[in-house]
């Protein structure tokens, strides 16, 4: 299939819980929408409304979420989880004590707390505290489950293999999710990523043909006038002279609005100027379908630069950006973290339709399609609920598709041990009810070990012409050894058979009740947690990896400084050209200890007090204004990969 026949669309994104906005009544806005929504300007208020409406824990992409839950009881047992200076991680609702000697300090907690006297307090002057939260049962017993028949564990393979010998295939990035709001334009045509919207609200599927498109438009409530908005074009952030051109096929009308600059009309075509912003909402442009025959309907619309070829599929930026990265992880355009309760081959998104309502987010083709023209290996996150059959078919249509001798690296779904996302509830569950173990956090790791010892054949089968080429990964907490040693412990350590690297996130930042007023005491510690961090968190795992042959890769990785309180604070230190030094060495350290791939997190996005997790903030920034791009590239020099 070539680029220039490939249809590449952007997904709709699930809808979030109901929001009654005062004078625009129910809104359903998107997780995508409640993440950014701008000030937009005529109609858009009651659009900007349902997403302040919307609720805080779809904004946030690795902030903790707490969600409500039941007020816990007070526990039987207690078990360790945190040093002082650390995280408590809890499976579920339950209350969190800090100290020692009998002296103790409580905290009701649903996800995570720091363990620390800046949360608790201090219950034990002068002496070395630790953290533990309550359980209705004791602490698992790190033993492989019992067998009818002694069975020793097998023994591990003594030396690591598939490491890239290139150094281009060790650096990776995760590449951003397709919304008009996150500054990354990855496509030529500017709909990719269009959302259709009825008064700023989500429209009724039933007004929508097969291919997307609204089956008509008569402004009547029965064919209301559509709208979407418009992904802007790296150039827009830069340039006054940014021109767009709309095409379309089909009887209708279509009109524009925003900051709209030498508007010309033409025969099934609109073309406009861009008004040059940085700002997520200054320039923003929306396109609306004001009248659509249903006999010969509005459709195959396109939307890109004058500058730019019919046939171009990726925007050129894009590419320029990804030259470095030989691995390309496409979490955010995949429905991992959406959780949806089902994903089958008859109900995914298919490259054909701009619009991408799968199932799964983004049609398979599409990130192959991205992967390949970067010259890249991809990197997937399959959801939870994708069945055997949508596996084996994704598996092959990869296989042939990608080609021979460019590495695949496949992951079941995405951080399954962590609670701010449905997955991990719902391997929970599974593992509860499979009496895998009474301990709740215990049965959600045996349970993802489970499903991929059970998942991972299929793909091996597929590559069993070329097995080097297909890399299985499993996913587990960085800071959190005794998750990994479960995942190997379970059944007499079947998992080892079933994947050939672990990964990690060793991201690194200062605990927020650390943070101080002074702006270089602030960065001087972040440097020295950065080498801290990625020390301690790849040791634990070195072991276990050496000791199973496994390699040790990260899925993820970077600066995950949080700041709620003071956005202006988290915004000065990611932009301080320190951030260069640190990343270059934080970068550094890594292939000291590891030798192996590490997938940054993440390409590009707009910084907000719940986080700054983009290398830079938007397509086109400039280099001198981005340090942490500027550290990875520095790093990227020194291993001489080519840019």
């Amino acid at each position: 299939m070539t680029f220039a026949g490939l249809l590449l669309a952007l997904c709709t994104a699930t809808p979030a819980t109901a929001q009654t906005v005062a004078g625009c009544g129910t809104t359903t806005p998107t997780k995508a929408e409640a993440a950014s929504i701008p000030k937009l300007t005529l109609k858009a208020d009651c659009f900007a409304k349902a997403g302040t409406a919307a609720s805080k824990a779809e904004q946030v992409h690795r902030a903790a979420i707490v969600a409500a839950a039941p007020k816990p009881v007070e526990p039987k047992y207690w078990i360790d989880c945190a040093k002082e200076t650390e995280t408590c991680r809890v499976p579920s609702a339950t209350r969190v004590r800090y100290g020692a000697a009998g002296k103790f300090a409580y905290r009701d907690t649903t996800t995570a707390i720091g363990c620390g006297n800046g949360t608790f307090g201090d219950p034990a002057p002068g002496i070395v505290k630790t953290c533990a939260y309550g359980s209705a049962t004791p602490a698992p017993v790190m033993t492989p489950a019992p067998s009818p028949i002694a069975t020793p564990l097998p023994a591990p393979v003594s030396t690591v293999t598939g490491k890239p010998a290139a150094a281009r295939d060790r650096l990776g990035l995760n590449v951003a999710g397709l919304t008009y709001y996150g500054g990354e334009p990855i496509y030529a045509n500017q709909l990719y990523g269009l959302r259709w919207l009825v008064n700023w609200q989500g429209i009724d599927a039933r007004f929508l043909r097969p291919d997307g498109f609204p089956i008509a438009v008569d402004g009547t409530a029965a064919a209301p006038v559509v709208t979407s908005i418009l992904n802007p074009p790296a150039t827009a952030k830069t340039t006054d002279d940014a021109t767009t051109i709309c095409r379309w096929e089909g009887n209708g009308e279509v009109s524009l609005g925003g900051n709209v600059n030498k508007l010309k009309h033409g025969d099934h075509s609109v073309q406009f100027t861009w008004t040059k912003s940085i700002k997520e909402d200054g320039g923003r442009m929306w396109l609306s379908i004001m009248r659509s025959n249903a006999a010969d309907p509005v459709r195959a619309m396109d939307c890109r630069l004058t500058t730019e070829a019919r046939d171009l599929v990726f925007a050129p930026s894009v590419l320029s950006y990804l030259k470095p990265f030989g691995v390309l992880r496409f979490l955010d355009q995949s429905a991992a973290n959406g959780n949806p309760p089902s994903v089958t081959w008859a109900t995914r998104s298919v490259p054909g339709d701009l619009i991408q309502r799968g199932t799964d987010n983004i049609a398979i083709e599409n990130m192959v399609a991205l992967a390949n023209a970067n010259g890249s290996s991809p990197w997937f996150t399959v959801p939870w609920n994708a069945d055997a059959d949508y596996h084996r078919r994704m598996a092959q249509l990869v296989h042939d598709s990608v080609p021979a001798g460019k590495p695949v690296y496949v992951e079941i779904s995405n951080e399954v041990w962590n609670y701010s996302f449905g997955q991990a509830g719902q391997a929970q569950t599974e593992g509860l009810a499979a009496g895998l173990s009474d301990n709740a956090f215990q049965a959600n790791i045996r349970r993802l070990a489970q499903k991929t010892i059970e998942i991972m054949p299929i793909w091996a089968e597929v590559y069993k012409d070329r097995p080097a080429d297909l890399v299985r990964v499993i996913a587990t907490q960085a800071d959190n050894a005794w998750v990994g040693g479960n995942l190997f412990e379970f059944d007499n350590g079947a998992i080892a058979k079933n994947i050939d690297a672990v990964a990690i996130a060793p991201y690194f930042k200062i605990d927020t009740d650390k943070l101080v007023a002074n702006h270089a005491t602030n960065m001087t510690a972040l440097a020295a947690e950065a080498k801290r961090q990625v020390a301690f968190q790849s040791a634990a795992y070195k072991t276990l990896t050496d000791k199973w042959g496994k390699r040790l890769i990260a899925y993820e990785g970077g600066q995950h400084q949080i700041d709620p309180d003071n956005q202006a604070r988290l915004e000065a230190m990611n932009r301080d050209p320190a951030m260069e030094g640190i990343y270059r060495q934080y970068l550094t350290d890594w292939q000291a200890l590891t030798g192996d791939l590490f997938v940054l997190y993440s390409a590009t996005g707009p910084f907000s007090k719940y986080g700054a997790w983009g290398l830079r903030e938007y397509a086109g920034q400039p280099l001198s204004e981005t340090p942490k791009l500027r550290g990875v590239l520095d790093f990227a020099d020194t291993q001489d990969v080519p840019k």
